[in-house]
């Protein structure tokens, strides 16, 4: 190839490739970092005092490493990816001040929305005791600004048994699902947080292994065995709080050891789980526990000439599986007690006739307690008016 090809060639080649390293590096330089990921979305309240908590929303809050208030450094907690709660600072005043979030270096987001008011915060947290307590504790917080209406949450969650004992005192119980952090109290607005953490122990969750029995009507004593139902965590007590037949609380119930409950079957429980709730948690049964159906039913009896046992065995819902091939004994009074002389089975339509020996004395009838269809029903137990025989 001549000199002036050379030169053609790599002119042409230039054109083609300078584009492409120009596109190269736009798209490297374009390219959004990883970690500039968050932004606030509103601050609320947007007035507020010094040493009182507002909450800063946003998104990718993952990974704060500073919050300022006014260029201040601010205490604050990443609640989480969308949440982040801070302490106006000491110092800081104005409105429209920056509240500046920072996560990695470099990569910060700013609003100016929000309005620093005059004066201190007229609720303060101070100390508080227990410092640490299973769910369930009761708590003694000591502060300022008490007042009807205060609310309680520890971490994030409200608090149950709030009482304003005075205005510099509050008793509240650590509520289910609290997790450990600064205990925040809220009274007309203004919200203060303690400055140390209430650290809640974990309490071992409660296991159903087996109940006793395993079917029974309304007013049954169940036992029911398993783990965890009471014990006590870094000196704090716990025990079962609840025990349900299916969807039905039931009303008396007894903690009898960490492993063994006795509850009633309730009035409105349906055949379904068992589950026993802890401050640890919830257990369920594997197996149902089945709520019978009672059936009552009554035994009739009377004596003929030489001693035949004639009866009817009756069942108050037509319920026949109660009345039809029951078996029925008959019983004579002796001074030992009532003694089996005969038996009887029912036709289909519940009577019975039984010849006896000839002896005078007290009869009675009498059909024992059955559950037909696995448990489903209970055939109650019946016996009959007593009858005297003598001979003529």
């Amino acid at each position: 190839m001549s000199l002036l090809g050379r030169h053609v060639g790599n002119r042409a080649l230039a054109r083609v490739w300078v584009p492409l390293v120009g596109v190269t590096l736009i798209v490297g330089l374009t390219a959004v970092p990883a970690w500039a990921t968050h932004n606030i979305t509103s601050v609320s309240p947007t007035t507020e005092q010094v040493g009182c908590e507002i909450n800063i929303n946003g998104t990718g809050f993952t990974g704060v490493t500073s919050v300022t208030i006014n260029a201040l450094p601010a205490v604050f907690q990443a609640v989480s990816a969308t949440l982040i709660s801070a302490v106006v600072p000491v110092g800081a005043s104005g409105n429209n001040v920056a509240i500046v979030v920072t996560q990695g270096v470099g990569d910060t987001a700013t609003d100016n929305t929000f309005d620093v008011a005059a004066g201190a915060c007229p609720v303060t947290v101070g100390a508080f005791s227990p410092t640490t307590g299973v769910v369930g504790t009761s708590v003694v917080i000591n502060g300022t600004g008490f007042a009807a209406g205060a609310t309680v949450k520890f971490n994030q969650t409200s608090a149950t048994g709030v009482v304003v004992n005075s205005p510099t005192q509050i008793t509240a119980t650590v509520p289910t699902g609290a997790t450990t952090g600064p205990i925040r109290v809220t009274v007309g607005g203004n919200t203060a947080r303690s400055t140390g953490n209430f650290t809640v122990t974990p309490v071992p969750t409660p296991t159903i292994t087996s109940f006793t029995p395993l079917f029974g009507p309304v007013g049954t004593s169940v036992k029911i065995t398993g783990t965890n139902f009471s014990g006590t965590v870094s000196g704090t007590s716990f025990t079962t709080s609840s025990v349900k037949f299916n969807t039905t609380t039931a009303t008396t119930f007894t903690v009898n050891s960490a492993t063994q409950i006795t509850a009633t079957v309730p009035t409105g429980a349906t055949t379904g789980k068992i589950s026993v709730t802890t401050p640890g948690g919830t257990a369920t049964s594997t197996a149902n526990f089945t709520v019978s159906i009672p059936h009552s039913r009554s035994v009739t009896l009377t004596l003929k000439k030489h001693v035949v046992a004639k009866g009817v065995v009756n069942v108050g819902d037509a319920f026949t599986a109660c009345e039809a091939s029951v078996p029925v004994k008959i019983q004579r009074k002796t001074s030992s007690g009532w003694k089996n002389v005969g038996s009887a089975t029912t036709t289909a339509s519940g009577s019975y006739s039984k010849k006896l020996k000839d002896k005078t004395g007290k009869y009675r009838a009498q059909v024992k307690k059955f559950t037909p269809n696995a448990g489903v029903d209970v055939c109650s137990k019946a016996t009959s008016p007593v009858r005297k025989h003598s001979h003529h």
